[in-house]
């Protein structure tokens, strides 16, 4: 439960492993075989985004992303980055936050032949996955993407950390502890993490 560990200052169990383990570059990985998406920033106020951003952070969270595809899934992924504001928009070209911190990142990967495009319009992004057979959409946010995937996966997904000293696999979902004893919550997310297990 999220809220036992905020009360122990922790912002959420990816913190708290992280933390516990000494590991400095975890990664959330909301992972569909059809589709995964990653948020560089976790579980913060969106006030706090753009100053928890830089072109390091970006550049060594997709690495992350890439090596874990190619180590243990065995596929070379095709990664989209999104952009921070509407449009990929901020208002000022001088102090464009796609600029100034997302295209470097993406210049710098694709120098190192990781297969990224973007900044990709976060709002258009989840049309155009299939169209361009994209494995990950990387936004810059928790919601920026984990909203629109829950909205078309529901429970048919499952959460990997990556960046630690083993790779921790759980249900796309909290304890929901209303239903708990009531025979109805949905058990998909539970049986996908089981069956990953048997890669």
């Amino acid at each position: 439960s999220k809220n036992n560990f905020l009360k122990k200052k922790y912002l959420g169990v990816t913190e708290y492993i992280s933390k516990k383990t000494n590991s400095k570059d975890e990664v959330m990985l909301i992972y569909n075989k059809n589709l995964s998406v990653s948020p560089i920033t976790t579980h913060i106020r969106l006030a706090d985004v753009v100053r928890s951003l830089n072109k390091k952070i970006i550049i060594k969270k997709i690495e992350t992303i890439n090596h874990f595809y190619k180590k243990v899934l065995k596929k070379t992924p095709k990664i989209a980055v999104l952009g921070i504001n509407p449009h990929n928009y901020s208002g000022y070209k001088k102090k464009s936050d796609e600029n100034n911190i997302v295209l470097p990142a993406i210049k710098f990967l694709k120098n190192k032949k990781i297969n990224v495009i973007g900044p990709i319009s976060p709002d258009t992004s989840f049309m155009i996955y299939k169209k361009y057979k994209i494995d990950t959409i990387v936004g810059m946010y928790h919601d920026q993407v984990l909203t629109p995937f829950k909205s078309i996966f529901e429970f048919d997904a499952i959460n990997i950390t990556l960046g630690l000293p083993f790779i921790r696999i759980s249900p796309d979902h909290g304890p929901n502890s209303e239903m708990m004893g009531k025979n109805r919550s949905n058990p998909e997310s539970l049986i996908s993490a089981v069956k990953f297990l048997e890669l």
